[in-house]
């Protein structure tokens, strides 16, 4: 195929010079890097509610949690989970938007071949005695938008900032699903640990009122036997259906888990063993930048510099556009004499077009662009604030969470210990049974809030890292 080389005129080298060195930045740059430090200017230094605890710091936030069973968990969900899959082929769809918004950078060419074959009246009268002629053409056509305002390098940065912001999306997604993996199997825990305790305190009720029956059938003090034997069958109902309760809880939290993992719900899922511990305090003195790398806020971010460029893209349709097309080929009558130098055949036109009239348009496009970078603007902002809100929450609940920790065990340590004394003087015929059967319900009630203390606190330290947008 033979090739031809295009002189081009002056005027257009000129213009595709001063193509390339116009700037790439979009109309607006200084406004948004104001806007953005009026938003990070709200940051205080450190957190009014940081946690006065030990300085070490955690290597890693699942590594936080004294379980390799979580680690598996998370794992198998990152690996598995639907949603997740489904966030991650958005992110692939970005990736191939943002390729194809760059193609309008570049010229546009285009390669075709045809031939045809006429014939034309000789002025006789039969039919057929015309002359036949042939005609073989093989071409380029090339065309290309001098892009000499930005105009499509900013529209290719706006598709390509939101592709950013979608991959930011992912890895927010990942980081979600792992806390609420991690909150998931310790509820799961928590509910295992709340059967057994039912468990057991259903078994020590049923003895008492064993006990409570054979004085009742012996003819013992009968009318107050008979009291607290109906008190005793109604604390084993009650015990009864709290287990059920439980059981109930255990069931939906190995559910959701399964369902997390991208696995049938089918109730099977086993989670971890026990309530796992954490190994690390929070540190003190956490810096607030910390929170400027928590992936939803660096969305934001970038979606914020799409809206600028996008904002840019529609100021800039109001200035006039510059395109070069040219074309370029073989052109003879004759299939072996198409490759000749003598067939080629090229053409080369320039052309300037600037929008005059469009009923308003244009200026409503560009309104519309602006309104749109104000909200995202205002939504980043308040979604700051909420990112605030989340830290402080968990900071300062981490250090309530720990003190009623601490007092319920304190609670549970002396309700069982009234428990044995209450046995012993009820043993000894100095108090009545009604007096053991509240003091165990007491020492159940203490341990079971024992347990949900102890639940509520690891979930609360996923729900910190996941506000922190990572580890400490």
């Amino acid at each position: 195929m033979a090739s031809s080389r295009f002189l081009l005129p002056s005027g257009f080298t000129l213009l595709l010079t001063a193509a390339g060195c116009v700037s790439s930045d979009p109309l607006g740059t200084e406004r948004k890097s104001g806007d953005l430090e009026v938003v990070k200017s709200g940051s205080p230094r450190q957190w009014t509610a940081a946690a006065s605890v030990s300085s070490s710091s955690a290597t890693g936030w699942l590594k936080d949690f004294d379980d390799p069973d979580l680690q598996r968990l998370v794992r198998l969900a990152l690996e598995r989970n639907h949603d997740l899959k489904a966030a991650a082929a958005r992110v692939t769809q970005a990736r191939a938007q943002a390729k194809a918004a760059g193609a309008d950078l570049w010229p546009q060419v285009g390669v075709d071949f045809g031939g045809r074959r006429n014939q034309s009246a000789s002025g006789q009268r039969f039919v057929g005695s015309g002359v036949r002629s042939n005609r073989f053409e093989l071409g380029t056509d090339i065309s290309w938008e001098l892009d000499l305002w930005g105009r499509l390098r900013d529209q290719r940065g706006a598709v390509v900032t939101g592709a950013e912001a979608a991959e930011e999306d992912l890895y927010a997604a990942q980081l979600s699903l792992a806390a609420t993996t991690v909150k998931s199997a310790i509820t799961l825990a928590e509910a295992r640990a709340q059967i057994q305790l039912s468990e057991e305190n259903i078994a020590t009720r049923r003895i008492n009122l064993g006990v409570l029956e054979k004085q009742l059938d012996r003819g013992i003090d009968t009318e107050q036997v008979a009291l607290d034997v109906s008190l005793a069958r109604a604390d084993l109902a009650r015990a009864e259906a709290t287990l059920a309760s439980r059981k109930r809880e255990a069931d939906e939290a190995r559910r959701s888990l399964e369902l997390l993992l991208g696995a049938y719900p089918a109730g099977k899922e086993r989670g971890v063993a026990d309530l796992p511990g954490m190994r690390k305090s929070v540190p003190a003195g956490l810096p607030s930048e910390m929170l400027l790398r928590r992936p939803d806020l660096r969305a934001m971010e970038r979606r914020l510099e799409s809206a600028l460029r996008s904002e840019s893209v529609a100021k800039k349709a109001f200035l006039p556009s510059f395109s070069l097309t040219g074309s370029g080929g073989l052109s003879s009558d004759e299939l072996s004499l198409l490759l000749q130098r003598e067939a080629v055949v090229w053409s080369l036109a320039g052309s300037v077009a600037q929008q005059v009239f469009q009923g308003g348009r244009l200026r409503a496009n560009a309104e519309e662009a602006r309104a749109k970078y104000d909200e995202i603007l205002s939504t980043y902002s308040g979604q700051a604030l909420q990112a605030f809100k989340e830290v402080e929450g968990a900071l300062a609940a981490e250090i309530y969470l720990k003190e009623q920790e601490a007092a319920l065990t304190t609670a549970a340590a002396e309700a069982e210990r009234a428990v044995e004394l209450a046995i012993g003087r009820y043993s000894r015929g100095l108090s009545d049974a009604l007096t053991v059967l509240d003091s165990r319900q007491r020492a159940f009630d203490a341990r079971s809030a024992l347990l949900a203390v102890q639940a509520l606190r690891l979930r609360n330290r996923a729900d910190l890292h996941l506000a922190l947008g990572g580890s400490f």
